[in-house]
């Protein structure tokens, strides 16, 4: 008679910094793009919205298919995070050439945007992360227990 494994209980740790990035986004989005706005014009503000929802896109798409792998193929986890990455970084392109050709929107505000979102939102999510074993993921709260 054998006795399988418990399930593990997995709480999604990379959908949670993703959604709590997003959250973030949708908070810097509205200023930067009303800034972006004054400053070059319509065009430069609806550059920022685009910038800000692939980056946004991003986040959640990587968290997603990096909790599917970790949950059904732990060992490749490595594989796909690298080759998604890659993946990620083609598509982005692709997208970033297609807003230029179809010149919708201020293409050099959209370029600048989307590289100095990605690394502020980041930097601004690295005060959030826990680098602890006891409460991976997101820092509890103050008086909130370590989940």
């Amino acid at each position: 008679m054998s006795v399988e494994p418990a399930p593990v209980a997995f709480d999604q740790v990379e959908s949670k910094i993703a959604r709590d990035l997003a959250t973030k986004a949708l908070i810097a989005a509205p200023v930067v793009a009303l800034a972006a706005g004054l400053w070059r014009g319509p065009d430069a503000g609806l550059a920022v919205v685009a910038a800000f929802a692939v980056v946004i896109l991003n986040f959640l798409g990587a968290a997603a298919l990096l909790g599917w792998t970790a949950r059904t193929h732990p060992t490749m986890l490595a594989g796909v995070a690298l080759l998604s990455f890659l993946g990620r970084l083609i598509l982005i392109t692709v997208i970033g050439v297609g807003i230029k050709e179809l010149d919708v929107v201020d293409w050099p505000v959209f370029c600048i945007t989307l590289i100095v979102s990605y690394f502020a939102l980041l930097t601004w999510e690295l005060r959030s992360v826990s680098f602890s074993l006891a409460s991976p993921g997101l820092k509890p709260k103050p008086g909130q227990e370590p989940q």
